[in-house]
């Protein structure tokens, strides 16, 4: 096991690679050989963020603008945003805390499609660079929990644009 105490012990320069893309990352951490930590952030904001460590994001799992909206009912589902807690009826749907936060996304506004750049930033809190893959996995795992309880609530694809939930009447 490696010691992080070389790393406390003396002081460490940092470097902030801001809306670099991952290889011109790579290749700067590489070129800096570990004389310094290197981080990376989509965007000035991000980089704010990491340094002062305030998200600026609301508390609301779901990123929403309006703490007052505490549940959202739509259909047979019921999502607590405060006890983040998921009914379809009478049965509790057990989910992740990212699963909760996708399916509460998606809840805000049934039936709309959510870009894969707005769930990005609602969910991962991080700006959308062309890969879909964090989004999609997280729908497969969030349709296989919802699978065990209910038929008829499904999240749907949009080929290229996102995802959209489906609650029946």
């Amino acid at each position: 096991m490696v010691s992080a105490a070389p790393y406390i012990e003396v002081i460490t320069p940092f470097v902030i690679c801001v809306g670099t893309t991952l290889e011109d990352s790579t290749a700067i951490a590489q070129a800096i050989d570990r004389r310094a930590i290197v981080m990376i952030a989509p965007d000035t904001e991000a980089a704010r963020r990491l340094l002062v460590g305030d998200t600026g994001i609301p508390d609301s799992p779901a990123g929403m603008e309006d703490l007052e909206t505490r549940v959202i009912e739509r259909g047979c589902l019921r999502v607590d945003l405060v006890s983040r807690q998921v009914t379809w009826g009478d049965v509790d749907i057990a989910l992740s805390a990212r699963e909760f936060d996708l399916l509460a996304t998606l809840a805000t506004e049934a039936g709309r499609v959510w870009t894969f750049e707005e769930l990005m930033a609602r969910i991962w809190k991080t700006r959308y660079l062309g890969d879909a893959d964090p989004v999609v996995s997280a729908v497969k795992r969030l349709r296989r929990r919802l699978a065990l309880v209910v038929d008829e609530l499904r999240v749907v694809s949009v080929r290229g644009v996102g995802f959209r939930l489906v609650v029946p009447d």
